[in-house]
């Protein structure tokens, strides 16, 4: 997809940082040499019979901090050379060489205490870099655990469903679920943490469990999100919030009853008629108000009918010219899959998403679920 792009290989990343770390260098060393041969001048032909010589510790100290050790005591007996040659005239060499050795000692101490901190400095990056590649480690195995972990669609007679999810991070806070209720009801929930990556993502694992272990105990959906809803305002802080839609489906009665945290209204597609129909629900976002109402509503369905659920990733992805994919182009683009198969409609709305994006980088997880009515 075109918007991972933004998601760097983490090898060509340290590529990266290295070339980067190696261009400072370059250009620091530069800014050494230019500094001596700025104060060789200036002691040489701007300022007579006053030295200057003891303005060579400051590229001495640079050096020390950006170059190994043998580099910059060469640098040291460069400078000590220069200041006696662009030095005051006459002195005699009893004393010429007694300020060649203070100058050298000098600029050795300097640059052997400089080269010191560069190098606890560096133990310190080492570190940071091996903590930074253990956590990166980390993420990774986590993110491979919740892609395992992310349900397959349920076999129903008279239902198709398929579901896919891309995250924006190498952990999102999207989730989707199917609950076999019966053999003839299927329930289907899609919901957004806010914010996104690894502190979003520590939110899914108690969704999941706390909805596995009421759905089937609960009269609907609304007595769901209910529940859910007390439950979610105990464990968050009040900075974080829930949306959830939740889909009970009946295929046998040909209908669906629904209730809406606060989520993206999925889109019902009557492809006999060609009818769209978004499905709002009155319920608050969840999480954060106390004795929050939820509601169900119970729709009945028809044979071709397309029931879209997504996340605000699908809708609000901007592509480089900052525009939005938007609901729009969700419609007609499912509308010309109506023949297709709902795995084959999921594929089809994530890389239109992709495409739409270029170069742009992906802004939210992604999520889709798709229902067809069979």
């Amino acid at each position: 997809m075109a918007f991972l792009k933004s998601s760097k290989n983490t090898a060509e990343y340290k590529q990266l940082i290295r070339s980067e770390e190696n261009r400072a260098t370059g250009l620091l060393n530069l800014v050494v040499v230019l500094a001596v041969l700025a104060v060789a001048y200036t002691d040489w032909v701007v300022v007579a019979n006053v030295s200057l010589g003891y303005l060579y510790v400051l590229p001495i100290a640079l050096s020390a901090f950006i170059n190994p050790l043998p580099f910059t005591i060469v640098l040291a007996f460069l400078g000590s050379i220069l200041q006696d040659l662009f030095g005051p005239i006459g002195d005699s060499l009893h004393v010429r060489i007694v300020r060649f050795l203070i100058a050298l000692a000098g600029f050795l101490i300097v640059g052997f205490l400089v080269s010191l901190i560069a190098r606890q400095r560096a133990r310190l990056a080492v570190e940071v870099r091996h903590q930074r590649d253990e956590y990166e480690q980390d993420l990774l195995l986590a993110a491979q655990v919740q892609r395992q972990v992310l349900p397959k669609p349920p076999i129903v007679p008279g239902l198709e469903l398929a579901a896919f999810m891309q995250t924006a991070r190498l952990l999102g806070g999207d989730y989707y679920d199917f609950f076999q209720i019966s053999d003839e009801v299927v329930d289907v929930v899609i919901a957004d943490v806010s914010g996104k990556g690894a502190a979003a993502s520590l939110l899914m694992p108690s969704l999941a469990v706390a909805l596995r272990l009421r759905a089937r105990e609960l009269s609907g959906p609304a007595a769901i999100l209910k529940d859910l809803d007390e439950c979610l305002r105990q464990i968050t802080r009040p900075a974080t919030f829930v949306t959830m839609f939740y889909g009970r489906f009946n295929p046998g009665l040909r209908t669906l009853q629904y209730a809406s945290g606060g989520h993206n209204p999925p889109l019902l597609l009557r492809t006999s008629t060609g009818e769209s129909i978004l499905l709002e629900g009155s319920g608050p976002i969840m999480g954060i108000l106390p004795n929050a109402e939820f509601s169900n509503t119970l729709i009945n369905l028809m044979t071709g009918d397309i029931i879209t659920f997504f996340t605000d990733g699908v809708t609000e992805q901007e592509n480089e010219s900052e525009e939005e994919f938007s609901l729009d182009r969700l419609k007609e683009l499912v509308l010309t899959k109506e023949q297709t198969p709902a795995t084959a409609i999921v594929t089809s709305i994530s890389e239109a998403v992709a495409n739409f994006a270029g170069s742009a980088e992906q802004t939210d997880d992604l999520t889709v679920v798709i229902a067809k009515v069979l």
